[in-house]
């Protein structure tokens, strides 16, 4: 009869780094990096996130997909899994659910559903989405077509470009994202929480191990410092009894054969373990290699942004996506994470002069802040 564990690993058996590290566990591993800002320089130049305004005809896209082309009631598309992964992060102007519910009938006699199941699709989608009302009104004269300019006016005051299908867009001098980039961010997030979720587990496990290590090195020395307080005549009979279990030839035997069991069960298992992990590290170079291809994908991809961005638009920018109220401190190390470099000695107080001056912000007590309701701003025309 063979013995337990000498079975070579089947297939099924072998661990899969892609089935442990999903890409929705991508947010979670994400932030055990930023606890800390050791942590997060690990991880600052993996990671690709993409923030863009939507444009409406880029949802109707998804909504067509949900009710008329997805064969699974729970299957994903790439749009779906990237937004839940958090490497993809989009905005919409508020007049984009005028839009959207604007054609739902006309999506759900497309598609051959009823206009329930479109609104039920709708609402699904609304949850993944963040939603700003810009505060600036651009005059329609010489604009090619006037139901673009929220989303011209999103991109200006959030300093980012507008995924869309419209060529009127490009026309009225917005940065726009042409390529269909789910696909790219979908793949970028299976690859890189698998490669973040290793090291991850791997800086944990270290961080305990060396824990570990350094508990027991004070225990041994505590253990040390107790036998050295002993009586003499306590420590001698100690090393009597120790010299004697080595010496002792039964005792020397019975060391030595459990010594040939732990080798003979390591040479068993050699060949198993060994397999498994050449396999894990054939996952972490595929994983690594496809994150680094996807990233150059998703970047080429991209329109350039200007990098002299204000506090303001960073500002904005990091409340819309939160949706909560944030301390100052919160917004700054936020701020830096996205690649905000302040000049000043105190960006926080800097940051609290700016917001306030803004008049789009209204401070809370306990000093966080929040976006003023549209409805109390004066709107900025530009003609």
């Amino acid at each position: 009869m063979e013995k337990v564990g000498t079975q070579p690993l089947s297939s099924e058996s072998t661990l899969r780094l892609d089935h442990l590290f999903r890409s929705d566990h991508l947010v979670t591993i994400r932030d055990f990096f930023a606890m800390s800002p050791e942590l997060h320089l690990l991880i600052r130049h993996q990671v690709v996130q993409v923030f863009a305004i939507v444009d409406a005809n880029v949802i109707q896209g998804e909504l067509r997909w949900r009710l008329g082309r997805r064969e699974k009631r729970d299957a994903r598309s790439g749009l779906e899994e990237a937004l839940d992964a958090g490497v993809l992060v989009l905005i919409a102007p508020n007049f984009l659910k005028v839009e959207i519910e604007k054609y739902l009938p006309a999506i759900a006699y497309d598609t051959e559903t009823t206009f329930a199941e479109a609104e039920r699709e709708w609402e699904a989608v609304q949850g993944k989405l963040h939603f700003y009302e810009p505060f600036s009104r651009v005059c329609a004269n010489g604009v090619v077509d006037p139901k673009d300019l929220p989303y011209l006016n999103a991109s200006a005051e959030l300093g980012l470009p507008v995924y869309t299908r419209d060529q009127d867009l490009k026309q009225m001098g917005a940065p726009v994202v042409w390529v269909c980039i789910d696909t790219a961010c979908r793949d970028h997030a299976r690859a890189t929480s698998v490669t973040l979720g290793f090291t991850a587990g791997s800086t944990f496990s270290l961080t305990i191990g060396a824990e570990a290590v350094r508990a027991a090195i004070r225990g041994m020395r505590a253990l040390y410092e107790a036998f050295r307080r002993q009586p003499a005549w306590l420590q001698l009979a100690v090393a009597g009894a120790l010299a004697a279990l080595v010496i002792h030839p039964r005792s020397r035997v019975k060391i030595l054969e459990v010594w040939r069991d732990v080798s003979r069960s390591a040479a068993n298992l050699k060949g198993p373990l060994l397999d498994s992990l050449l396999a894990l590290m054939k996952e972490i170079a595929d994983a690594q290699a496809n994150a680094h291809r996807t990233q150059r994908e998703i970047e080429s991809a991209l329109p350039p942004t200007s990098k002299n961005a204000s506090a303001l638009v960073y500002a904005r920018r990091i409340c819309v996506v939160a949706e909560i109220p944030l301390s100052s401190h919160e917004i700054v190390r936020k701020m830096r994470s996205a690649g905000y470099v302040s000049r000043g000695k105190s960006p926080e107080a800097y940051l609290r002069r700016v917001l306030r001056k803004s008049g789009e912000f209204i401070e809370l007590p306990g000093g966080t802040w929040q976006f003023r309701p549209a409805s109390m701003l004066s709107p900025l025309v530009n003609c």
